[in-house]
């Protein structure tokens, strides 16, 4: 083989690794429900007692915080599966991000929605488990930062570099290719 038709395989094959490996990279999100009954009450302990967070006190927490745009910037209050920012998928207990608002707020004391701010406050900029993003970044991107899985609905602008970038370099390659393999000799 001369070294044109090896240049050229190179470059096909480099351009089908390209392609082929967006797809193999992306994580499968599982199918998400919205809750079926009411929301689960959950017990927590401080040094001298212990309280239950109510289905209702979820709510209003939710309300006072997630579909609240001075807290968090992506519009939670129209996705029917908001509570899974707190909540596992069968919504019988919390995720790792709810434990961890659960923990700050056992530190706090009662369950009020002004103690579960302060704990929304002193959690949020711990890191989610979506990599490379804090559990504040997580949320304000759209994705549910007590989940490996959740994918962020708004895309960091870099991204979009990348993006161009891999097209700019197919089509530049099309044309290597092109002239590589109809220049008359």
């Amino acid at each position: 083989m001369n070294i044109k038709t090896v240049t050229a395989l190179l470059i096909t094959v480099s351009m089908l690794g390209v392609t082929l490996a967006v797809p193999v990279a992306s994580a499968d999100t599982p199918h998400l429900s919205p809750p079926t009954g009411p929301l689960p009450s959950v017990t927590y302990y401080t040094a001298t007692t212990h309280y239950t967070v109510s289905g209702n006190e979820w709510r209003a927490f939710f309300a006072h915080v997630y579909d609240n745009k001075s807290y968090v910037t992506f519009n939670w209050a129209n996705n029917t599966t908001q509570f899974l920012i707190l909540f596992d998928l069968g919504y019988r207990g919390l995720n790792h991000y709810g434990l961890e608002i659960l923990t700050a707020l056992s530190e706090i004391g009662f369950p009020s929605v002004k103690n579960m701010t302060i704990a929304f406050n002193k959690t949020k900029n711990l890191p989610s488990l979506v990599k490379g993003y804090t559990n504040i970044e997580a949320l304000d991107a759209g994705a549910y930062p007590g989940f490996s899985w959740s994918v962020p609905q708004i895309k960091p602008a870099y991204l979009e570099y990348l993006y161009g970038g891999i097209i700019l370099s197919i089509v530049a390659a099309t044309f290597v290719l092109y002239y590589i393999f109809n220049r008359k000799r």
